[in-house]
């Protein structure tokens, strides 16, 4: 496939995903919360619902008695009673149509949705839902569920038709017989659409992501917007180096000593005896930002010390902030040694120390530092 190809032959990523549930576009199925609203009519019609139907019949035989006598306001107590009957009922199948529509696409707010589209009216857009891979999905399972729950209550009624015949034969069937049969029908009809609204749950699933695959130019375009502009990113990455010259700056004041290579490389160290376990690296610069610490430490009185492989060797294998790695304890202990030697001779006198000369092939620090 050629570079820069259209097909969409990636799957969407997680902030694509995370787009379009911002849209409100989500993989739900709308035949979940029809069966489960079936599934528990149902189960309300073997149990609970029964006796609120007994009372109903009850309530509605007396009101009928009494719809030529009873005064016109005993309309609203009969409407009340009536509410209070069925009304938990209802409440209880718009509770598990939410819960299973929350449970099939997931909780989604999304105002762009109420936003009016008109692009909606035109003909051409209906026209492309039609034919379109979901409105083709949608055709085909409409068919797939009359075939499938037409066939299977087709199925159960033939198969009952002995006790139909019975009942029909009787002159005064009872209602036993008679829901226990439609009761059967029903639940047979009840298992099927279950399955199918799994099944259709599966496949919005995979209708929602075949809509938001995405080709290699989507691909490209969104590592970029991740990775943010290049531009912006040399900003920060300039702005980081500001603030960490800042710091570095700021710590010197509490620098021992500055080593120097002695032109390229400069790094100031701390080190006080019964305060600090090792050494510290407090600032460290190359070129122009290593002048910048040698006069910043000079006008500090800080004494400044050529000691090119240990600056060289500090520069490179540690951190400002981070204690000098073992390997180089003996160097620093020398340049250290020398400065306290000096401080001495000048408050004293006597013969001057002599500098301090490691040698490259002395130092030897570990591999990963």
């Amino acid at each position: 496939m050629a570079e820069g190809s259209g097909e969409k032959q990636h799957g969407p990523t997680e902030r694509r995903l995370q787009q379009a549930a911002e849209r409100g576009d989500v993989a739900r199925s709308a035949d979940l919360p029809k069966a489960a609203v079936v599934v528990i009519v149902t189960m309300l019609a073997l149990g609970a619902a029964a006796g609120i139907g007994a009372r109903l019949q009850g309530d509605v035989a007396a009101w009928l008695a009494a719809a030529g006598t009873a005064r016109p306001q005993a309309a609203a107590g009969w409407s009340l009673t009536m509410g209070a009957q069925i009304g938990p009922l209802l409440v209880l199948i718009a509770g598990v149509a939410v819960v299973a529509s929350v449970f099939s696409g997931g909780w989604v707010f999304s105002l762009g949705l109420l936003r009016p589209d008109l692009s909606k009216l035109m003909p051409a857009h209906g026209l492309g839902q039609l034919f379109s891979k979901s409105g083709t999905s949608e055709t085909f399972k409409a068919l797939l569920k009359f075939i499938v729950i037409g066939g299977v209550g087709t199925q159960m009624i033939v198969a009952r038709e002995p006790a139909l015949a019975a009942l029909a034969a009787s002159p005064h069937p009872s209602a036993g017989p008679v829901v226990a049969l439609c009761l059967q029908v029903i639940m047979a009809i009840c298992a099927v659409i279950t399955v199918l609204a799994a099944g259709d749950m599966g496949l919005q699933y995979w209708l929602h992501r075949q809509k938001l695959r995405m080709s290699d130019n989507e691909m490209r375009e969104e590592m970029k917007d991740s990775a943010g502009n290049p531009e912006v990113r040399g900003r920060q990455r300039m702005l980081a180096r500001k603030l960490a010259r800042a710091r570095q700056m700021q710590k010197i004041p509490e620098a021992s000593v500055i080593v120097v290579n002695p032109t390229h490389y400069a790094v100031a160290i701390r080190y006080r005896r019964g305060v600090d376990r090792a050494p510290l690296l407090l600032a460290k610069g190359v070129g122009l930002l290593a002048a910048e610490i040698v006069s910043r430490g000079r006008g500090l009185g800080i004494p400044v010390v050529e000691a090119p492989p240990l600056a060289r060797a500090v520069y490179r294998h540690v951190e400002p902030g981070e204690p000098v790695p073992v390997a180089l304890y003996r160097a620093t202990a020398e340049v250290l040694a020398y400065v306290w030697k000096m401080q001495r001779w000048r408050a004293q006198g006597g013969q001057r120390p002599v500098p301090p000369k490691a040698r490259e092939e002395e130092i030897e620090v570990p591999r990963g530092r």
